[in-house]
């Protein structure tokens, strides 16, 4: 463990020291987290500055080695069952903010996917005046705020940043890699096949890409029409309206929300692989999918094999879960210009006090970040 983390340079470090951040004995940070090697370098980082009270692990990501880790470093720390994490996250948090409060300590969420913000406003509000505020990374936190009916904290995020749209594709490159690999093992190529991707933002271009660079004939369907246009543009065949133009062979949602569904199931062809590439267990309809699965077999580790009651067969990569995260997804030293950019946010956060409302870092603010990591990549 220390030999690899000699090997990656102390880039967090170092942005801390740029931004000159003092600590904050009097905050404490919840935690709902990826619990991969990059992410515990981070929270390592930021222990230094705000002790973390809890942090849970998202189950279907991270490794055992992190987990223990942060409980070597005296961090308590809880990887429910995916089915379970909502409801931990609301107990873990309300308990957390009880202590808080005895203590006389002010409590920071930091996420990813707005569990916990919604958890501390729904059913109503538990926060008092000792949750200050929320640190978002995803775009699926921010729209969690954004459906709150009413946000009484500032979440300040780093989900809608230029450096956030660079890793985004990124993403979209880990997401046909990791599937790459599965099928490889299946003794599948992918070369000449049709694929559709649902979604054009920031992964799904860059999943458009990747499949196109492997060699499959690329369709993209999205809702916003304009971005149809764009890909078409950018040389992919362009998929709109219910009826599906061809039939693929892959399938990938990187909507970030429901893409791979009713409609979409009942037209797809035999021997059709279904992938998500995006967070959570939001892009395929599963509960549509096992109603119409009259048998399912296992073909590989990440494939199970529906077959429906109509006799096609779809294969469902891991679970419906995003594929990037059965590999190493997107290389740590981009990740790692994110998390600067979200320490940026600690400050901004305790020392400003802003508004309650949903805050973005400025776009002038990234050059210190980006600048930091040209130097020292």
């Amino acid at each position: 463990m220390d030999a690899l983390a000699d090997f990656h340079p102390d880039f967090l470090g170092e942005m801390c020291r740029r931004l000159q951040l003092k600590t904050y004995p009097d905050t404490r940070q919840f935690v709902v987290q990826h619990l991969f090697p990059d992410t515990i370098r981070l929270l390592r980082k930021l222990n230094q500055y705000i002790p973390i009270d809890t942090v849970i692990g998202i189950s279907y990501s991270g490794s055992a080695d992190a987990v223990d880790e942060l409980r070597a470093m005296g961090i308590r720390v809880l990887t429910p069952a995916y089915a379970e994490l909502t409801n931990v996250v609301a107990a873990e948090l309300k308990e957390c903010i009880d202590r808080c409060e005895q203590q006389q300590l002010r409590l920071v969420i930091h996420e990813v996917g707005g569990i916990a913000i919604r958890a501390l406003h729904e059913p109503t509000y538990c926060g008092g005046d000792t949750v200050v505020g929320a640190l978002e990374i995803t775009k699926q936190g921010v729209w969690v705020a954004e459906q709150l009916e009413e946000l009484r904290i500032p979440q300040l995020n780093i989900a809608q940043t230029r450096l956030k749209e660079i890793e985004g594709k990124q993403v979209g490159e880990a997401v046909v890699a990791a599937m790459d690999n599965i099928l490889r093992d299946l003794g599948y190529s992918t070369v000449g096949r049709d694929a559709l991707v649902c979604g054009y933002g920031w992964v799904g271009k860059g999943v458009a890409q990747s499949l196109r660079q492997r060699g499959l004939s690329v369709s993209v369907k999205d809702i916003d029409t304009v971005s149809v246009v764009e890909a078409a543009v950018d040389g992919h065949n362009p998929s709109y309206g219910v009826s599906l133009s061809r039939s693929p062979a892959i399938v990938v949602g990187a909507t970030g929300k429901r893409s791979i569904d009713k409609a979409l199931l009942e037209q797809l062809p035999d021997r059709c692989f279904l992938v998500s590439g995006s967070s959570k267990d939001h892009e395929i309809d599963l509960p549509y999918l096992e109603s119409l699965t009259a048998e399912s077999t296992i073909l590989h580790k990440h494939v199970r094999q529906c077959t429906l009651h109509d006799g096609r067969r779809l294969y469902l990569v891991n679970e419906g879960y995003p594929v990037n995260f059965t590999g190493a997804s997107v290389p740590d030293e981009i990740v790692e210009f994110l998390f600067a950019e979200l320490i940026m946010l600690v400050p901004q956060l305790l020392d400003g006090k802003p508004a309650p409302g949903i805050h973005t870092l400025a776009a002038d603010e990234e050059a210190l970040p980006a600048s930091i990591w040209l130097e020292m990549r």
